[in-house]
């Protein structure tokens, strides 16, 4: 099957805010699975390198999204057992390195038997052209059988859930990662130890009224406006530790593999043990700094949208007083 980039897919990606850019390679290629990650997120080894790959068209819920995450990555797991060889075709290359794809197992393709097993939910943002009828067909089959995620009466769809989890989070230091992963991965905890600032419930409802009808004052706009501003500046400074320590996590597992090889070389099969146990746990504690650094990036563009209301805002209110004076 062809891979070309499309323009409709690139002009939703971007203003989605996702900077993605055309894949090196546009053809299937075959890659052995390292671990899954979620239930739309697996790692794989690429011509011999760690390569993280997200099934596109096609949003799993959160792991944190009750018992349907953990149900997701069981079914992912299922689909892409550790070890097995599947094929790609990989339609972008985020900046990160994150390889967005149309998976194939030996019974198929794995982003559409998400789908029908109700197990994922199409991702509609992203979808177009040809993909679009035989991607909404498979989850209309789990809609309609009410199967996995779609047991709920009313479902809410993992992108809600990332959106009001950020509206209602306060991110502070190691709190930025779960507190199961921190105890796991100390180290990982010490490489996110940082003050992240997020838009308060009260605040952004605030963001949305016009002054001269809720009879909110200037000084009180302004007053909101610097806050803003130096929640932006502190969330700005967090998310370039966060790329910095998912670099260098990245770094530290490269090091760890080629430990491996080199051992595995010299027949010293449990230092190559141990030197793979070693890169997993950094692959591992990289896969959760990049989750949050996602979320601080949504809250970077959360916090410029709220500057820009309340700029607007406070515009409004300095010519309604100079009318009233």
């Amino acid at each position: 099957m062809s891979s070309k980039t499309s323009l409709p897919m690139t002009a939703a990606a971007l203003s989605s805010g996702w900077l993605v850019l055309p894949a090196a390679a546009q053809s299937l290629e075959t890659v052995r699975v390292r671990s899954v990650v979620d239930g739309d997120t697996f790692w794989a080894d690429l011509n011999d390198r760690p390569t993280r790959f997200r099934l596109a068209y096609v949003d799993a819920p959160e792991l944190t999204q009750g018992r349907w995450g953990r149900l997701s990555q069981e079914a992912l797991q299922k689909l892409l057992p550790p070890g097995s060889l599947v094929q790609v075709d990989t339609l972008y290359i985020t900046p990160e390195g994150l390889h967005i794809a149309e998976v194939y197992n030996a019974d198929g393709l794995v982003n559409l038997e998400m789908l029908r097993q109700g197990q994922a939910v199409v991702y509609e943002r992203f979808l177009h052209g040809d993909s679009r009828e035989r991607y909404l067909e498979a989850q209309g089959v789990a809609q309609a059988a009410r199967r996995g995620f779609w047991q709920q009466n009313q479902p809410v769809m993992p992108w809600e859930f990332r959106e009001a989890a950020l509206q209602v989070s306060a991110f502070a230091g190691p709190q930025v990662l779960d507190g199961s992963f921190l105890r796991e991965n100390p180290a990982a905890a010490a490489g996110v130890g940082i003050a992240t600032v997020v838009v308060m419930v009260g605040l952004s409802k605030l963001l949305w009224k016009k002054p001269s009808q809720e009879r909110v004052s200037l000084r009180q706009l302004e007053r909101d406006l610097k806050q803003l501003q130096r929640s932006l500046t502190t969330t700005l400074a967090s998310r370039k530790q966060l790329e910095r320590k998912y670099s260098q996590l990245l770094q530290k597992a490269e090091e760890w593999f080629v430990r491996a090889q080199e051992a595995t070389q010299h027949n010293q099969d449990e230092l190559a043990r141990q030197a793979l146990v070693q890169r997993n746990q950094h692959l591992s504690a990289a896969e959760a700094v990049r989750h949050s650094l996602e979320q601080v990036e949504a809250q970077v563009v959360a916090l410029r949208e709220g500057i820009s209301r309340l700029e607007s805002q406070i515009a409004i209110a300095k010519l309604e007083r100079e009318r009233n004076t």
